[in-house]
């Protein structure tokens, strides 16, 4: 059996107090960033676990700035969690990531019943606080094989793979793919893509995954130089639904009809939300799904012993008014 690492330990590995130590690991005052990040990171490698002696009643979610100001997405998400939270009498806590993250978030964190790490720019801050017991949730794709953190996401693969092979049996031949993949559930979207691709004997024609594209003028550029050469695509899947509805403005301004020349589909459709565009898509309730994530991270703060669980969501197809059967299905 391993010997367990005391504070003694970190002590002597950073040639620093015991008292130095405490105080950095419980994120008190009197400390530089510099020793208490030397001193969380030596936790880190020698595996130190720090033992919760106070259970408060609130959960912590560290989300990234960025995806907090996506209100497409993750207010729909929060609101789920605080009401599910709220039932069981637990407080929501929400804190945004940034570059230069405060490391002193440990003292909060320690004394959260449960927290949530939101989105892929948050794992950062995961294998910042790993040394800490706090029972915790990844609301994305772990980053690493048997990562130890239970996790729930999206089918994304399955979804993308779904809503090529509806195209396809459409009688649609020709295809392109829209949307950066730099996030974990785009890049999936977009491997569904390619396998029903592959699988039906297709090649995606056009691959717009430089971020260049989500501006306008750079897609409607490309899309005048081949309606001039006479080399459009039939159908377009986009990576998610704003990124759809630009597309749709874009192809409205050159005079071409939706579904009736180009289909367009998205991903992430709320089943809550009604969109100005009813987009063929993929949905769920995104308030279930917050709801669901509360549920997976309360279990986890019940019963600290159950197995590591990945937890996938699946989606529903929504067949809406953007996309359909190609002007001429037999076409090569």
């Amino acid at each position: 059996m391993a010997k367990k690492v005391t504070l003694d330990d970190i002590a002597a590995a950073t040639n620093l107090s015991k008292y130095a130590v405490s105080r950095a690991i419980s994120g008190k005052p009197g400390i530089s960033d510099e020793t208490r990040a030397r001193v969380l990171e030596c936790c880190s490698q020698l595996g130190y676990i720090k033992s919760k002696t106070k259970e408060d009643k609130y959960i912590l979610l560290f989300i990234p700035k960025s995806d907090f100001e996506d209100a497409t997405f993750w207010m729909s998400v929060l609101q789920g969690i605080e009401g599910a939270a709220g039932k069981r009498g637990y407080a929501l806590h929400v804190k945004t990531i940034r570059t230069s993250q405060d490391i002193t978030l440990a003292s909060e964190l320690e004394k959260a019943s449960g927290v949530m790490y939101a989105g892929y720019k948050s794992i950062k801050a995961l294998e910042r606080y790993r040394y800490l017991t706090t029972p915790s949730l990844l609301m994305t794709y772990p980053t690493s094989d048997l990562l130890p953190v239970d996790s729930i996401y999206f089918a994304d693969e399955e979804a993308g793979s779904a809503l090529f092979q509806q195209l396809y049996d459409w009688g649609h031949r020709k295809f392109a793919f829209l949307g950066p993949v730099e996030r974990p559930s785009s890049r999936n979207r977009f491997e569904g893509v390619k396998k029903a691709a592959a699988r039906n004997n297709i090649e995606l024609e056009y691959v717009w995954t430089d971020s260049a594209y989500e501006e306008i003028q750079a897609l409607e550029t490309e899309l005048l130089r081949l309606q001039e050469e006479g080399r459009l695509p039939t159908a377009i899947l986009c990576a998610h639904d704003n990124l759809a509805q630009s597309l749709i403005y874009v192809l409205n301004r050159m005079k071409l009809s939706v579904p009736g020349d180009i289909s367009v589909t998205g991903f992430n459709s709320d089943l809550e939300e009604t969109l100005p565009i009813p987009l063929t898509s993929v949905g769920h309730s995104k308030k279930e799904y917050g709801k669901v994530a509360f549920s997976i991270l309360l279990e986890r703060m019940n019963n600290p012993s159950l197995p590591t669980r990945r937890i996938v969501v699946v989606p529903q197809l929504l067949i809406r008014g953007t996309a359909g059967p190609p002007k001429s299905a037999g076409q090569n």
